[in-house]
């Protein structure tokens, strides 16, 4: 099984947050399930909680977390799902990266670990959204 990972997890992580241990626990469990993986956007986002590049190359190999691109199949998912967002005049806080990382959840992974499970299952219809604990 093959989990994608949202920043929101990996920021309770790298930040100390009160959900850390949570999330942690949740990374593991998913490690023991199989792979883990990101796409470039969680890459993005998590990168400025690092002095360096390397900091966060480093994090992420310690955490056995691979980068996985975006095909350009799963963002044309993500902008489909955008229209219908957009559509129904959903709120004007979510953006294109929230749309990419569920995209590439649904298209190239098996679930998506994320502390956002709300709009992650009532957008991404179908996708097995875990959440640390």
């Amino acid at each position: 099984m093959k989990t994608a990972v949202d920043s929101s997890v990996l920021f309770d992580i790298v930040k100390g947050a009160p959900g850390a241990s949570a999330a942690q626990k949740a990374l593991e469990a998913a490690l023991s399930r199989g792979g883990v993986c990101v796409c470039a956007v969680v890459v993005a986002e998590l990168g400025r909680y690092f002095a360096s590049e390397q900091d966060l190359r480093d994090f992420l190999a310690d955490c056995q977390i691979d980068h996985d691109p975006i095909s350009m199949d799963t963002a044309c998912e993500a902008a489909r799902i955008m229209r219908g967002y957009a559509r129904n005049k959903g709120p004007r806080e979510r953006v294109a990266p929230d749309f990419l990382i569920g995209a590439h959840a649904i298209r190239q992974a098996d679930a998506l670990l994320t502390c956002d499970a709300g709009f992650y299952r009532h957008y991404f219809d179908g996708l097995a959204v875990l959440t640390p604990d």
